[in-house]
């Protein structure tokens, strides 16, 4: 089993010992180092034990509740309850293997009762999967939107051309439309079963979408990634992670090829309690863009983009997390006017809420995220104007709310307005989509 980090070892030792020296009163600043003191004054105590270990996971310090534990399954090993806890906790630090010998010791704890060995055989199963080397993951999905502007198509009636303001053409001006969505997503890990933790990690993603009447819009898409995930400080209690990584992707349109790529990656994370974690990424992806006639010169967007992003997840309180992220991106392209730099950031609230139908046992999940992004582009587009280059404020507004069916299987609605206000008309659109899809997982 994983060895518990010098803290909790220190206070594990010390509550068996019960020192009188140290059972002195003293100033407590947390719950958890009141409860210690609780402890001090009575080290076999279960009750306190496990007030201690709660206190603990409440704020974040999971390996040192898991010293309490081991502690606690050594003075009642009979006590079927405290394995299946113990075995939980390893699973939250990614110790599966630990965790599967925790539910065997529940299994044949004298004290098992009918549910809790279900429940225990039920997670010693999970737990053997997720510790096996290779493990695949995954989600197909299928569903239907709506979109008010399915075409991207400009809101101004008149737009430049060549400085001068001209008539849309019919051909662009906003169509809404339904389409069709089927999707899947597949992840697979190999663990080599080093002490670091490395790991060959792959993602592989991909979508169709069919438009009932822009069938020119029609598209198909893949995208992935491999790399080899390790901590680069083994024994740090999984606190830093890397992943040098390879993408790739690809596109057709309606039929005809639109553009494959792929290029350099690194991703960096950092859990700093079972609450609060921070995703560092950075991608460099090379796009070979080929000629598509119904969507303009497609060719010129040829090139590299770069993108860096920093993302913050923080869980508040129990079924309320939030997410944060900010980041930049550059693209280079066949042509200047082309080529932008930008600033993105976004940030989301989501929440889990008990089912309001008594047939639909499982906690439903609803969230709220809002997104902005400045695009400057490098230079004057001189079909549209000599003199002005582009400049886009992008805003983005979602609402979802995803409802189980049972473990596997859900459905998700989802509500999203798309802003894009350009500083030159010929660019400024919004659109409204309306989706509805079922997903699986496994």
């Amino acid at each position: 089993m994983p060895v518990p980090n010098l803290r909790a070892i220190a206070i594990g030792a010390v509550a068996l010992a019960a020192l009188p020296a140290l059972s002195l009163p003293a100033q407590a600043e947390t719950a958890s180092e009141a409860a210690f003191q609780a402890v001090l004054q009575d080290p076999g105590n279960l009750d306190k034990n496990v007030t201690y270990a709660k206190a603990l996971i409440d704020e974040g310090d999971v390996e040192g509740a898991i010293a309490v534990l081991e502690r606690l399954v050594l003075l009642y090993p009979d006590r079927a309850e405290l394995h299946v806890t113990l075995g939980q906790l390893y699973q939250r630090i990614g110790s599966d293997a630990a965790a599967a010998q925790a539910y065997d010791a529940a299994l044949t704890a004298p004290t098992t009762t009918p549910q809790v060995k279900a429940q225990a055989e039920d997670l010693r199963k999970r737990a053997l999967d997720k510790a096996s080397a290779s493990h695949l993951t995954g989600s197909l999905f299928a569903g239907m939107q709506y979109q008010t502007n399915a075409n991207a198509g400009p809101d101004s009636e008149h737009i430049f051309g060549t400085g001068d303001l001209v008539e849309r053409p019919n051909e662009d001006r906003p169509k809404d439309d339904f389409s069709g969505v089927l999707g899947f997503n597949l992840n697979h890990t190999w663990d080599f079963g080093r002490q670091d933790g490395m790991a060959l990690e792959s993602r592989l993603t991909g979508f169709s979408q069919l438009y009932a009447q822009n069938t020119e819009l029609d598209t198909v898409r893949a995208a992935g990634s491999v790399g080899l995930g390790f901590a680069p400080l083994p024994g740090d209690g999984g606190f830093f992670r890397l992943q040098p990584r390879a993408n790739f992707e690809a596109a057709s349109t309606n039929g005809e090829w639109l553009e494959g790529g792929g290029g350099p990656g690194i991703g960096a994370t950092f859990v700093f309690n079972d609450t609060f974690s921070l995703d560092l990424d950075y991608d460099a992806i090379y796009r070979d863009y080929d000629h598509v006639g119904g969507l303009g010169e497609t060719q010129d967007y040829t090139g590299f983009e770069h993108q860096g992003i920093v993302t913050l997840t923080w869980l508040a309180r129990p079924g309320t997390t939030i997410i944060g992220s900010i980041g930049g991106r550059a693209a280079g392209t066949e042509k200047d006017f082309l080529d932008y730099k930008g600033l993105q950031a976004s940030v989301g609230a989501y929440q889990t809420y008990a089912s309001p139908l008594s047939f639909l046992p499982y906690d439903w999940l609803a969230g709220l995220a809002v997104g902005y992004e400045a695009r400057w582009y490098d230079s004057p587009d001189p079909s549209v104007d000599d003199d002005i280059s582009r400049q886009d404020d992008i805003f983005q507004f979602d609402a979802v709310n995803t409802i189980p069916l049972s473990e596997s299987w859900s459905v998700t609605q989802q509500v999203q307005y798309l802003l894009d206000d350009s500083n030159l008309r010929n660019y400024s659109y919004d659109n409204l989509t309306v989706a509805m899809s079922a997903r699986w997982r496994f």
